[in-house]
């Protein structure tokens, strides 16, 4: 094994410390200058100078030796070629992240040291208590506990990208001395216009010391540790266990991130500094991939109480339902599924294959999703062909075919950005969920993102019944279908198997509770055609498009255009808001002009009272225009009152209400006219210019509010004419003198 000189020069830079990151070997800081190892706290590695010490053996010297000595165990004068080895790869793998070696762990003092005082907080706690209670779901009673002891704070407001935040969270770190030394700040309020990833600001302040984090004791908190990843999950997990949290003494420690090697530095701190009896670590990270990565960390942990004199053991708790305690506890369901650490790293290289397969650009054959041009009599089978047949079991084609309309769907929704930069295909989506053919607003993108020609799609059996056949060869569209109960068992490697595909000893496992059962809410994925891949024929097309409500692009009828706006209307009191068209013309005129011009119509809730809504519309619109204006408001009652959950900027709202009123008035046959391509494109800009992560939800929403009208429409209106529906009524529309006393609270308008 030849090096040069130059490659000596580099290997003997590489720092011991990164080395022990890299092999995820646990050290503890105890000072600027130093680093001692957890499970032998007599070696020393000095950043420094870049060399180790083993005080307990006698022995010092630099990376090589530390790894022929620590890591493979070797005495004294043996063979060193192993640790150069282990080196090389190591350099190897600094070499492929482009780091620059000269800067690689160079020792730098901390350009601030954080400072409680400093941190703007409020006497107020309304804001920090609304959020972790009506958002995360907290137990009021378990929030006002833990601002009584300063557990939590509320901060003041502040300014972030340009613009001021409300108060925010406040979660105080406090060091194995009860020293305060850092915090987490978490916003209230979601803006993904600024926040993309998540939708609200989460920080940790400058300067907090990173070798604790956010901590709470259960008792006397001496016995075991868990962690987590964010403050909201570990007080989500700690009111769902906390009897039993109180009982086995446990301190939770949020590491505010996957940092693993902070609970190992916390617990010899905790040893050290209060002569911890911690013999137990309990790693409670979310349940995905990076959860468990960050928790394979402990898979390598060895390490022995000094003052117990007893192993400490680890293990991993994952929630039952969702991706972390906060999904779960939101979802109303309590409960953890405790696996081993090699159970864990099993799961992991579970998910990471799954992650590999699902980052190919084909990693399905997608031939079972298409009709046969072989009918199956023809086909010859060689016995291997047979015999694996046979092999495979029901449970194996479900999970294959599970992965392939997977793969399939994801591979669709990732061409949703489409809709950002080419209006035409947004003018598609739009002009198809207008068709009425009731579809969910999902499947409706998922069907346009397959197939953009698309116009009326069934199943296989569905058109069979309709006397039509698929045409041979033709691929088909997958959609999601009605949602139903599935019963599952959780395996002891994290799996959820179902019920019917389960061994006799599962089922038993789960009956005698030795394994967990869960009911989940479960959309199976069909396949369905659309008609031009049948051959039905043109005299058929009539019969099997669904009929309008009406269609005003022929029937010009005063009286139907009429029926068609009581209609909306009615929709609008099923909602609880009252409409106005007379009598407020002034109070419009004095709203600010929009890109469309002065404003027809506007959405009204009051502050005081946010159970009232309104809309106003300009008594002087022609009545094709009152119904697109009607609809355009309605979608804003629908979607942007003050009991929605996602707080969007005022532009996507606008665009949102716009899509859901193109789609209600096409289904009425309303049409822009020349002016439809300039609305649909400046929409598409919006969206564009934003650059929303979450352009599908955006969509969804949209969609799903102007099918939920449009069908409706359908349900009341047939050829213009009103259905005899029986409603009953619960809702008196406010008086307009009512109305004048809060046009303050206007929101939106048009």
């Amino acid at each position: 094994m030849r090096i040069s000189k130059e490659e000596r020069a580099q290997l003997k830079k590489l720092p011991i410390q990164g080395y022990c990151d890299w092999k995820g070997i646990a050290y503890n800081k105890t000072s600027s200058s130093e680093l001692r190892m957890i499970d032998h706290d007599s070696l020393v590695v000095r950043p420094k100078l870049n060399l180790f010490v083993w005080n307990s053996r006698g022995i010092k010297g630099d990376l090589v030796d530390f790894i022929h000595y620590y890591e493979l165990g070797n005495e004294e004068g043996q063979s060193k070629g192993n640790a150069i080895r282990n080196q090389l790869a190591y350099a190897r793998h600094v070499k492929g992240d482009n780091v620059d070696i000269d800067k690689l762990y160079q020792p730098t003092e901390p350009a601030y040291k954080f400072d409680y005082d400093k941190v703007y907080r409020t006497k107020e706690t309304l804001v920090a208590q609304d959020y972790l209670v009506k958002q995360r779901h907290l137990d009021p009673r378990f929030v006002a506990n833990l601002i009584h002891h300063g557990a939590i704070v509320q901060g003041s407001r502040y300014r972030e990208n340009d613009q001021m935040h409300q108060n925010p969270v406040i979660f105080p770190w406090r060091d194995v001395n009860g020293k305060i030394v850092g915090a987490d700040r978490q916003g209230t309020e979601q803006d993904f216009e600024h926040f993309k990833k998540r939708g609200a600001s989460k920080k940790v302040f400058a300067g907090s010391d990173t070798s604790t984090g956010y901590n709470i004791a259960f008792g006397k908190g001496d016995k075991t540790l868990v962690l987590f990843e964010s403050p909201i999950d570990l007080l989500s997990y700690a009111q769902q266990n906390h009897q039993e949290l109180t009982k086995n003494n446990a301190t939770l420690l949020s590491i505010s991130g996957t940092d693993a090697k902070r609970g190992a530095q916390f617990l010899n701190d905790s040893i050290g500094a209060k002569q911890a009896q911690f013999n137990k670590v309990i790693v409670a990270f979310d349940n995905d991939q990076a959860g468990f990565k960050a928790a394979d960390f402990y898979d390598r942990f060895q390490f022995k109480n000094p003052n117990t004199n007893e192993m400490i053991v680890a293990e991993r708790h994952v929630p039952i339902k969702g991706k972390d305690w906060n999904d779960q506890l939101k979802a109303g369901v309590s409960g953890y599924q405790t696996l081993s650490m090699g159970e864990n790293a099993k799961r992991l290289e579970q998910l990471s294959q799954l992650a590999a397969q699902e980052t190919q650009d084909n990693p399905f054959d997608n031939q079972d999703d298409r009709v046969s041009k072989v009918p199956a009599k023809n086909k010859a089978q060689t016995p291997f062909e047979q015999s694996a047949k046979t092999k495979k079991t029901k449970a194996q084609c479900r999970k294959d075919n599970a992965l392939k309309n997977k793969a399939i769907i994801k591979e669709a929704m990732g061409k949703v950005t489409a809709y950002q930069t080419d209006p035409s295909a947004l003018k598609k989506l739009l002009d198809f969920t207008a068709t009425g053919l009731n579809y969910s607003a999902r499947n409706s993108m998922l069907i346009q993102l397959q197939k953009p020609d698309a116009t009326l799609l069934k199943g296989y059996k569905q058109w069979s019944a309709d006397g039509i056949q698929v045409n041979k060869g033709e691929t088909g569209i997958k959609i999601f279908g009605a949602p139903v109960d599935l019963k599952t068992i959780i395996d002891t490697n994290g799996e959820r198997i179902r019920w019917a595909d389960a061994t006799p000893e599962q089922k038993n496992q789960a009956n005698t509770k030795q394994l967990p059962v869960q009911i989940i809410k479960h959309y199976p994925v069909e396949t369905v055609f659309d008609i031009r891949q049948t051959n039905a024929t043109t005299k058929q097309l009539p019969e099997l498009l669904p009929n309008r409500p009406i269609d005003l692009a022929t029937d010009k009828s005063p009286i139907h255009l009429d029926n068609a706006y009581k209609t909306l209307l009615k929709y609008a009191e099923t909602m609880k808001v009252t409409v106005y068209d007379q009598g407020v013309d002034d109070q419009l005129a004095k709203r600010p002009m929009t890109w469309q011009g002065q404003a027809k119509g506007a959405f009204l809730q009051s502050k005081s009272d946010p159970t009232k809504k309104y809309i106003l519309l300009r008594s002087d619109l022609t009545p094709t225009d009152k119904i697109h204006t009607l609809a355009h408001e309605v979608a804003h009652a629908k979607l942007h009152s003050a009991q929605s959950k996602d707080n969007w900027p005022t532009a996507i709202k606008e665009t949102q209400a716009e899509l859901s009123s193109y789609v209600i008035s096409k289904n009425l046959g309303i049409d822009p006219g020349q002016q439809s391509i300039a609305y649909i494109d400046n929409w598409s800009k919006k969206l564009k210019a934003l650059d929303v992560p979450q352009t599908g939800k955006i969509l969804n929403q949209a969609l799903q509010a102007s099918t939920d009208v449009t069908q409706y429409l359908s349900s009341h209106l047939e050829k213009g004419e009103k259905k005899q529906v029986t409603t009953k009524k619960v809702f008196k529309p406010e008086k307009l003198a009512v109305v004048e006393q809060n046009f303050q609270s206007i929101q939106r308008h048009r």
